[in-house]
C-alpha cells in the first residue's frame, strides 16, 4: 500500500457539504435528511474514485440506497457541540446549517489539512465540482439519477422493478 498523505475524515467533508450548501442554495444550507444523506454518499464515491480517502466511513443499504449509518447520531453530537443547526424547515423537513463554531472549526480544518497534505486541494475541488452539478437535485433526484448510488442499490437489492 502506498504511504498516503493524511486526508480529513468524513466529519470534515460533511462539515464541507454543508458549507458548500449555504454558499450555493437560497436555502442556505441543506433542506432534507434524504439529500443530506445522498449527498455524504456522493461524496465519499468522489473520494474514493481517485483513492482521495481511505479510512472508515461504512455505508448500509436501505430501500433507498446507500446510508451513513451512524449519520443522524453523528450530527445529533455536532448540535449538541453548537457546531451544527438541525432546525425544522418549512414545517416539514429538517435543514442542516453551520453555526460560527462549526464554520470556524472548518476552517481551521481546511488550514491544516492544506499545510499537510499538497493532495487536499486537489480533492476539496473534486467534491466541490461534483457537488456544484448535484447540489440542487432533491433528495428523491438524487436516488434516482445518481449512478453511484444506482450501483450500489443494484448491488445489494437487485435490479430496480418499474
Amino acid at each position: 500500500m502506498q504511504d498516503l498523505e493524511p486526508m480529513p475524515d468524513k466529519t470534515f467533508w460533511l462539515f464541507d457539504l454543508v458549507d458548500f450548501a449555504e454558499n450555493e442554495l437560497h436555502e442556505k444550507g441543506v433542506v432534507g435528511k434524504l439529500k443530506f444523506e445522498k449527498l455524504n454518499v456522493k461524496v465519499r464515491e468522489e473520494l474514493r474514485k481517485e483513492d482521495l480517502y481511505i479510512g472508515q466511513w461504512d455505508l448500509a443499504i436501505n430501500f433507498r440506497g446507500p446510508v451513513d449509518p451512524g449519520l443522524s447520531r453523528l450530527l445529533d453530537k455536532y448540535q449538541k457541540l453548537e457546531l451544527f443547526e438541525l432546525e425544522e424547515f418549512q414545517n416539514k423537513t429538517l435543514k442542516y446549517s453551520l453555526t460560527e463554531k462549526g464554520k470556524k472549526f472548518k476552517q481551521g480544518c481546511e488550514k491544516y489539512f492544506s499545510r499537510i497534505n499538497p493532495n487536499f486541494h486537489s480533492a476539496l475541488d473534486r467534491v466541490h465540482i461534483m457537488l456544484s452539478k448535484e447540489i440542487n437535485k432533491s433528495g428523491k433526484e438524487l436516488v434516482e439519477t445518481s449512478e453511484d448510488i444506482q450501483k450500489m442499490k443494484k448491488e445489494i437489492l437487485g435490479e430496480k422493478i418499474k
